[in-house]
This record gives structure tokens, C-alpha cells and sequence, in this order.
């Protein structure tokens, strides 16, 4: 992670590596009959985000660890605080999401202690 930028979750800092979000509309479609032809109308009232962020955490004991606390979050369906600050390029203000899918991966050979794991969010 650069140093000016910022992910958060709830009051945890997290180190991502790679960062994406998705925007889909929120309304309906349904056919109708206009002029003597079939189309298709839309109503959209909105939309909902949802973000997967890749990270590491390195020396975190399992106790102490967001990836820990994200598990805990989706198992009750509590919803969690989001923000990231990236200067002019991107800015979320905090918004309530659901952890979604969380997977992790744990390095059986090598350096000792790191986790990634990869989460995915979705607006609430």
C-alpha cells in the first residue's frame, strides 16, 4: 500500500494490494407494447457497489486479526465501516457494507505469520 492512500474497515487499517469496484443499477425491466412493436422499459431508483480488495497482513496474531474479525462480521450479518482515501484518484466516504465473501490464503512454506485473504463488500 502507498503511503497516501487509506483503506479502512471499522477501526482497522488494512494493507491492500489490489482494489477494484463494480457498479450495478437498482430498478426494474419489464416489456411493453408501444406503437405497435414490443420494448423494453427500465425504472432504475439507484445502485448498489460492491468492492473486492486483495491484502496481506503480516504479524498480526490470529486473535488480533481483521481477517478474523471480517469472518465474525459476515457470520452475524452486522454490517462494517468502509472508507479509502486516495487523494484526487479515488475517495469512498464511510459507508456501511456487508462482507460478503471473504477467502483466505495462508503460505504454508516460507515467511512465517502472513495471511492474505481477499474481501469482497457489498453496500448496504
Amino acid at each position: 500500500m502507498r503511503g497516501d492512500v487509506m483503506f479502512t474497515i471499522d477501526n482497522y487499517t488494512i494493507d491492500v494490494i489490489d482494489f477494484s469496484e463494480r457498479s450495478e443499477p437498482l430498478g426494474s425491466e419489464w416489456m411493453s407494447w408501444m406503437d405497435e412493436k414490443v420494448t423494453v422499459k427500465r425504472f432504475t431508483y439507484g445502485m448498489k457497489r460492491v468492492w473486492r480488495l486483495s491484502c496481506v497482513e503480516k504479524d498480526v496474531a490470529w486473535t488480533n486479526s481483521v481477517v478474523k474479525y471480517l469472518q465474525e462480521k459476515m457470520m452475524s450479518g452486522e454490517t462494517v465501516s468502509f472508507t479509502v482515501y486516495d487523494g484526487d484518484r479515488y475517495n469512498l466516504q464511510t459507508t456501511d457494507v456487508y462482507v460478503v465473501s471473504l477467502e483466505l490464503e495462508i503460505p504454508v512454506v516460507g515467511q512465517r505469520n502472513i495471511r492474505r485473504y481477499t474481501v469482497i463488500l457489498r453496500e448496504r
